[in-house]
């Protein structure tokens, strides 16, 4: 049985479903594989596990004890990458349309102009409806909307079989009356239509990306609604009534209500969770350097984190589409236990980004798989016990790894399973060291002097041998590594960021006044939807910002700053600020002393403090690693390129302070964790592994 108030985060992965429950001081976490025809059954898959392994019935688990249910998810990120979205209309000022297809010129990072591709095509020519109305960029109305070309349009738009129409004016950001009578016309001709402003979802300058942030949110909005509302109501047939609750890739909570609204906000909630979480470690820890990496079954996810808090990009791209949004900066390859080892055109072994996902999954897993992946090597290998799966709910086929390996790649380069499987976990450590690698120098970090936090049910394997390549000599893997990204869901707070432009030059008193007013009309946005999130004013954290850049640049700069700040002096104090902090960031000398300084959009952040899980240190037991020996078995050592009778420790057995040195396995339930020869491991007083690498 267990006490009240029991917190629960999960993150639907394209692998594994990952579950973490909190209650108290005790964690619980719990696995199920995710279900792509129908995401909440792998949801309530996993909360069937930790409600069998908690001894009490997930109806009463749910009713009676949860306090708090918070879900990240793929759902955006799937139906972009699929591109599996909705039919979308778009509403736009009469001769811009082709800004939709033109973009900023839609060109990739290749030199090879063959290899040119154009954006994928979101919305049919014949669904752009073009409308006569003008705002200027003061807001002043040249030509007034014409209503009923709005309801001719609207009518054969719906006609012809559109889901969602997003309204897509120009200069909406500093007059959106047009945007807002037009949809009233729509709910008026068609009330169950789902319709985005696009002031609504990026109140700032920039029509392309606004536009294509308006359109991306109407083209997600089918799968999400279908997700939120079977999730919704399967948690209230088993009880559960309190408010549900999402996670954003900007790393914070939303309300049911706010994604329904906003769906494009999911895109990277999960890989945000695992960044939120580790922010959260960089704070217990004091750390100010932190590299953060988070493999599972399909992708390793990375992030930077910087004086503890994890970086944010404005205008992201998603995928290839460049958008307004402003999300934790997540970098992304194809690198994850269901990726498939395979030969590339060439014949040269390749790994990813292609993956098996859990259906039919790897060529061991017996699902029906027969493409070699990254678990399968490490099944050959013998980091994983093929009896001890997940903690014995699953039984590896070694033979069909094997088999696998050997005939879709080994047997073309003459090579048997082992080193075949020896040659991908080589590729896997030099891409995912790769990665880091550019995540961190050409932000101007040295990885060297950061300490990288890994987590998710793979990367524990990788980690140390990706540490040695990078010449990082510092590691935490956290106790709750596999389901980590579900456990950082719960160390978030509600976020709701609002932002305007309004291109004030610092100093200035033209325009300050309405600078001064679109502070506190976003200041009075952001407390009311708090208010109306549930948050009490002790609850709430305002604080202010803007996006700057010197004059005759073209991209800002995200910069914190008092309130009150504009109004000392005019803000004359920011200019020496933004030269610090924009030489921190690309350097010494890079300020550009001679221009005037502009504060483009101003943005202020709400966030609505929420209950953290309270985890307590614990005594060292002066325990020593070697009663955590449960066995040894034969590895093939992938930094050694030899056998080796390594010995295998019990995770449940290593008690805070015991220690060992390398090689050797932590053989977790639902993880696998290496530790080479040069490298030493201890638990710490928080459960967690802390890895010391020998520098080479």
């Amino acid at each position: 049985m267990v006490a009240s108030e029991i917190s629960i985060g999960i993150d639907v992965g394209g692998t594994h479903t990952d579950l973490c429950s909190v209650q108290g001081k005790n964690v619980v976490r719990a696995k199920a594989l995710t279900t792509h025809d129908d995401y909440s059954v792998g949801i309530f898959n996993a909360l069937s596990n930790v409600s069998e392994t908690l001894g009490v019935p997930v109806e009463e688990l749910l009713s009676r004890h949860c306090r708090a249910f918070v879900n990240g998810n793929t759902i955006v990120t799937n139906a972009l990458t699929e591109l599996k979205g909705a039919r979308v209309g778009v509403l736009v000022t009469a001769g811009f349309a082709d800004i939709l297809r033109v973009g900023r010129g839609a060109r990739m990072n290749v030199r090879d102009d063959h290899l040119q591709r154009n954006l994928p095509r979101l919305i049919a020519r014949e669904y752009i409806a073009e409308i006569d109305e003008r705002v200027d960029r003061d807001g002043k109305v040249v030509v007034a909307l014409d209503h009923l070309q709005v309801e001719r349009e609207v009518q054969r738009l719906i006609d012809a079989g559109v889901d969602c129409i997003a309204v897509c004016f120009l200069w909406s950001t500093a007059n959106n009356t047009h945007e807002k009578t037009a949809e009233e016309i729509i709910r008026r001709i068609a009330p169950d239509i789902f319709v985005t402003q696009s002031v609504s979802v990026a109140s700032v300058f920039r029509e392309f990306e606004r536009w294509q942030t308006a359109i991306l949110n109407c083209y997600v909005q089918p799968p999400v609604k279908g997700f939120v509302e079977t999730v919704a109501r399967g948690l209230r047939s088993r009880g559960y009534e309190r408010a549900l609750e999402f996670f954003n890739g900007l790393g914070g909570v939303l309300t049911e209500e706010v994604v329904k609204t906003v769906p494009i906000q999911l895109y990277s909630s999960g890989p945000a969770g695992g960044a939120v979480g580790s922010a959260a470690l960089a704070r217990r820890y004091g750390l100010d350097e932190v590299l953060c990496g988070d493999m599972g079954g399909t992708s390793f996810d990375s992030i930077l984190i910087h004086k503890q808090q994890p970086k944010v990009v404005q205008r992201c791209t998603i995928g290839r589409f460049d958008t307004a949004l402003s999300l934790l900066d997540i970098d992304s390859i194809g690198a994850g236990g269901g990726s498939i080892v395979h030969l590339d055109a060439r014949g040269i072994p390749q790994v990813g980004p292609q993956s098996a996902g859990s259906t039919p999954g790897p060529a061991c897993s017996g699902r029906g798989g027969t493409e070699p992946t990254v678990t399968d090597c490490m099944a050959v290998m013998g980091f994983i016990d093929p009896k001890n799966y997940l903690g014995g709910k699953y039984e590896l086929d070694l033979d069909a790894a094997r088999q696998a390996l050997e005939s879709k790649v080994g047997n073309a380069l003459g090579w048997d399973a082992v080193r075949t499987a020896a040659g991908a976990y080589s590729l896997v450590v030099a891409n995912m060291a790769n990665a880091l690698r550019e995540l961190s120098v050409s932000r101007g970090r040295d990885p060297r002097k950061c300490t990288f936090i890994a987590y998710g049910g793979a990367l524990p394997v990788f980690s140390a041998s990706m540490c040695q390549k990078l010449g990082i000599t510092d590691m935490i893997i956290p106790g709750q590594s596999s389901a980590f990204s579900a456990y950082g869901l719960l160390e978030a707070d509600y976020i709701r960021r609002e932002s305007a432009t309004i291109g004030w030059l610092v100093g200035s008193e033209d325009g300050y006044g309405h600078m001064i007013a679109t502070r506190d009309r976003l200041e009075k946005l952001v407390r009311e939807d708090l208010r109306e999130a549930g948050f009490a004013e002790d609850d709430m954290q305002i604080s202010f910002g803007g996006d700057f850049r010197y004059v005759g640049q073209l991209a800002e700069m995200y910069m914190p700053m008092a309130k009150d700040s504009v109004e000392q002096e005019l803000g004359i104090a920011l200019r020496p600020a933004f030269d610090a902090a924009y030489e921190e960031e690309f350097g010494p000398d890079t300020a550009w002393s001679e221009s005037e300084l502009m504060l483009v959009n101003y943005v202020v952040t709400g966030i609505g403090l929420r209950q953290k899980p309270d985890i307590e240190a614990r005594a060292t037991s002066g325990a020593s690693a070697e009663d955590a020996i449960q066995t040894r078995r034969q590895l093939f050592l992938p930094d050694e390129q030899v056998w080796a009778d390594t010995p295998i420790y019990a995770a449940d057995k290593l008690e805070p302070g015991a220690e060992f040195s390398g090689p050797g396995i932590i053989d977790c339930r639902d993880t696998t964790i290496y530790i080479p020869r040069d490298a030493t491991a201890r638990r710490d007083e928080y459960d967690n592994f802390r890895v010391a690498i020998k520098e080479t």
